[in-house]
This record gives C-alpha cells, sequence and structure tokens, in this order.
C-alpha cells in the first residue's frame, strides 16, 4: 500500500508540474493557485494587475477592489488540458473608503489511476483543490489604495488530504489614464500531507495600464504588461495585454506571456449587456496538448 500511495502521488505531480506551466514547478506545490482566472484575465496575457475591474481582483490585486463598479460578481468555467476543470466564483462590494470581496476556486483532475508497478489498473479518483478567500480593500486617497486577501486551502490526493492558509497583499495607484499595481501571493503554509506539506507558489506581481479613448469609432483601448514570478524557482514571466472595448458592449482582447515552454498567445472576446457580461477566452498549448477554453458569467448592481 506504501508503494501504492506513493506512486499516486508521483502521478498526481506530473499532472500538476505539466499543468503549473514551468513556474518552479520543482521546488513549489498547488499549482492551481498560479492558473488564470475569469476570461477577460487570460484573454489579455493575465496582465491584469492595474486594470481588474471585477472580482477576479480578489486573486490577482486585492486593492483593486474599488476598480469597477460598486457590486459585481463573476462565475467561470474553464477547461484546462490533461483533465485539469476550475470552477471559480467570486463577489464584491464598495464603500466610500472600504471595499469587501469573497472568492471559492475548485480545480479538480480527473480520472486519475490507480495502479500497482506493474499490473492493471485499480480504480480512478479525482485530485481535488479548494480555495476559500475573504479580501479587503482600504483606499488611501483618492489615487492610491491597498488590499488584502486571507485563504484557506485544502488539497485532496486519494485518501490523503491537507489544509492550510495564506495571505495576499496588494498595492494600486491611478492617476488619471495611468495605473500601477503590485500584489504578493500565497505567502503561507500547509500541513503535512501524508508526510511532507505542501511549499505554497508565493508570487509576486507588478505592472501597469494605460487608456485611450478612440472617439472617431466609439470605443476605449487598454493596453496592459505585467511582470510576474514565483518566487521559490519560478521564471520571470512578461505578460502583455490590450482591450479594444465598443460601446461599452462588445470587448476584442489579445495577449502574450513569455517564459512557458506550452503556451504563449491568447485571445478573448466579451459580451455586455446592461448589468451582465458572457466573456470568452482561447489559450493554445504547443506540443500537441490541445487548447483551454474559459466561459465566464458576470453581474454588475
Amino acid at each position: 500500500m506504501r508503494s501504492l500511495i506513493k506512486y499516486i502521488i508521483i502521478l498526481v505531480a506530473i499532472v500538476s508540474v505539466s499543468k503549473s506551466q514551468n513556474d518552479g514547478a520543482g521546488n513549489t506545490g498547488l499549482a492551481f493557485l498560479k492558473l488564470g482566472i475569469t476570461s477577460r484575465s487570460i484573454a489579455m496575457g493575465e496582465a491584469v494587475v492595474g486594470n481588474t475591474f471585477d472580482a477576479s481582483a480578489t486573486h490577482y490585486n486585492p486593492a483593486a477592489l474599488f476598480n469597477g463598479s460598486k457590486v459585481n460578481m463573476v462565475f467561470m468555467h474553464n477547461e484546462q488540458v490533461l483533465g485539469v476543470r476550475t470552477e471559480f466564483l467570486a463577489g464584491k462590494v464598495k464603500f466610500n473608503k472600504l471595499a469587501l470581496g469573497f472568492s471559492l476556486n475548485n480545480t479538480s483532475v480527473d480520472k486519475i489511476q490507480v495502479r500497482e508497478i506493474p499490473g492493471e489498473s485499480l480504480g480512478e479518483f479525482t485530485a481535488q483543490n479548494f480555495a476559500l478567500g475573504i479580501s479587503m480593500g482600504y483606499k488611501v486617497n483618492e489615487n492610491l489604495s491597498v488590499g488584502l486577501t486571507g485563504k484557506f486551502l485544502f488539497e485532496k490526493i486519494y485518501v490523503d488530504n491537507a489544509s492550510g492558509v495564506a495571505l495576499d497583499l496588494g498595492g494600486l495607484y491611478i492617476k488619471d489614464k495611468l495605473t500601477v499595481g503590485a500584489s504578493i501571493t500565497n505567502l503561507g503554509s500547509m500541513s503535512d500531507l501524508r508526510s511532507e506539506a505542501t511549499k505554497l507558489p508565493s508570487a509576486i506581481r507588478f505592472g501597469g495600464s494605460y487608456y485611450v479613448d478612440l472617439a472617431g469609432i466609439s470605443s476605449r483601448l487598454i493596453i496592459a504588461a505585467d511582470g510576474y514570478k514565483v518566487m521559490d524557482g519560478g521564471k520571470f514571466h512578461a505578460n502583455t495585454g490590450a482591450e479594444l472595448l465598443y460601446k461599452d458592449f462588445l470587448a476584442l482582447r489579445v495577449g502574450y506571456q513569455s517564459g512557458y515552454e506550452n503556451k504563449s498567445i491568447a485571445a478573448g472576446i466579451g459580451l455586455k449587456y446592461k448589468a451582465f457580461a458572457l466573456d470568452y477566452a482561447f489559450v493554445p498549448y504547443k506540443y500537441s496538448l490541445g487548447s483551454s477554453h474559459t466561459i465566464t458569467l458576470g453581474t454588475n448592481f
């Protein structure tokens, strides 16, 4: 049984390493904390630390909870390669100097076979990862805001499970059409999974965005660039993205991420009608790994 459990853990680690997209995969675990959240963010190459306008700020930068509408909720469904599936639900509400948010992230890998080496499959199981977050933002003045997110984390692999806590910190500065933001995420620890604790992928993200009003075509163009790095062993990634918003109804998006072996470009589209928004993102993977499809529903009050 001990060798069986070891094999299972190795198998799941291989899946996690592949999906973690080369961000310090040998040094950290809980790769789902590094995956993109919401169609808009993914389609823009995750260059959103300074220009997140919905409840996905709970994931990227809690200081950005003040951006966008007063009340917002988003639900995302993402289908990745290697059977990875993510459901993300988040909401936010902002007041004069205080903003609050919550988030639920459930990521799973289905149909992992249980085997003894050599031998036939003894069955299948699902590896489960879960994060529950509570966020708060504070507006220091008209231009500067700060925020933090506290998260409860849970992972289950076959019959073993572990839990832990993590903290995200963020800041945001806005001046006219320019926005600059930064965040440090996943500072914390996990309990032991069988005999060893999983190390969290603590990371730093920083960048900015600039928008231009194109009055001639009733549109607004946002151009953004971020830097992202997992602190322990991760590569530095330059994320860039652009969004063309036509009459606050139709959005066209494109993004590029450097430093990943299995992906680089992304694209997406968004539709908005009154208080509701529907967004889609597409990411093609290299080496015949397939593609990622993300659908996000949002509503504003």
